[in-house]
């Protein structure tokens, strides 16, 4: 069964920005554009690296050792050498605080 789980106040992630967060033993990445919040495994599907150390760009996140992107909404692969999508998790804000369904 799904559960919602408060990260942090979304002042606290500026807008183009990212955030890695452990919720129930998973590692995640969150990350900010506009006022959307999106959040992903914290894992690239090519080689294993932490998407957090990497770049985010319009719509889009990408893996800093060997560049694969992923569709920020979607979790889906755009650019090689990834070729599997990345999970991605249900984000809302209340009362002004993050949320992810884990």
């Amino acid at each position: 069964m799904a559960s919602l789980i408060k990260l942090f106040p979304v002042e606290h992630l500026a807008d183009g920005k990212m955030r890695r967060v452990t919720v129930q033993g998973q590692n995640l990445v969150i990350v900010r554009q506009g006022d959307e919040f999106f959040a992903l495994a914290d894992r690239c599907t090519h080689e294993n690296y932490a998407l957090s150390d990497g770049f985010v760009e319009s719509g889009k996140i990408g893996c800093p050792m060997h560049g694969a992107t992923f569709e920020l909404r979607s979790g889906a692969v755009l650019t090689p050498p990834a070729y599997e999508d990345v999970a991605v998790y249900p984000v809302r804000i209340v009362n002004g605080l993050v949320e992810v369904e884990i």
